[in-house]
């Protein structure tokens, strides 16, 4: 039996829908990580003005983790990439389409500068299209396409950060100790 009034029948529909995505896992995105369980962390970069490492930066402010000098752990960005090439071409030989790549190499250590993790390194890419009438619109959609590709790079190093608690980076600590009296 379906309702008389059109606004009734909206809202069962809006009901049903509602009920059929909560049923299939449908989630808002946000990080898509858990939470990252470390208090505090030393932070450093090649380039600390960057803008990769500025999105970390608050991204771990945001997750709760304090950023001091005087952390018992240190992420260290070592290494950031980016490159930019042309993998198809116009019959006039002009690029097509290009794919981005950016890549950020990590690693933890410790206070006595003992590597804890890594290196690690992550990688994005993402290919556009060339529009050689548009020029003021491929520059953008670029930009826009690496700000894209430092949130996905955050978002995995989060998600690699969550992994880890302050007891186990202590316990690789004391390993190593182990293995060099």
């Amino acid at each position: 039996m379906l309702p008389n009034n059109p606004r009734q029948f909206i809202g069962c529909l809006m009901v049903g829908f509602s009920l059929v995505l909560s049923g299939c896992g449908f989630h808002l995105r946000g990080t898509g990580v858990d939470n990252v369980e470390l208090d505090e962390l030393q932070l450093s970069a090649r380039n600390s003005y960057g803008q990769l490492y500025r999105d970390i930066r608050q991204a771990l402010i945001v997750d709760g983790v304090e950023i001091t000098d005087t952390a018992p752990f240190q992420l260290q960005l070592l290494d950031e990439k980016e490159n930019k090439t042309a993998v198809t071409y116009t019959s006039r030989a002009t690029p097509a389409e290009f794919e981005l790549e950016t890549s950020l190499t990590f690693q933890i250590s410790d206070n006595s500068d003992r590597r804890l993790v890594g290196p690690v390194t992550l990688t994005t890419q993402r290919i556009f299209v060339n529009d050689a009438d548009n020029l003021t619109g491929t520059s953008e959609e670029e930009e826009l396409l690496r700000k894209e590709m430092h949130e996905d790079l955050t978002r995995q190093l989060l998600f690699r950060l969550s992994s880890l608690s302050e007891s186990e980076l202590s316990a690789r600590g004391q390993a190593l100790d182990r293995q060099n009296p």
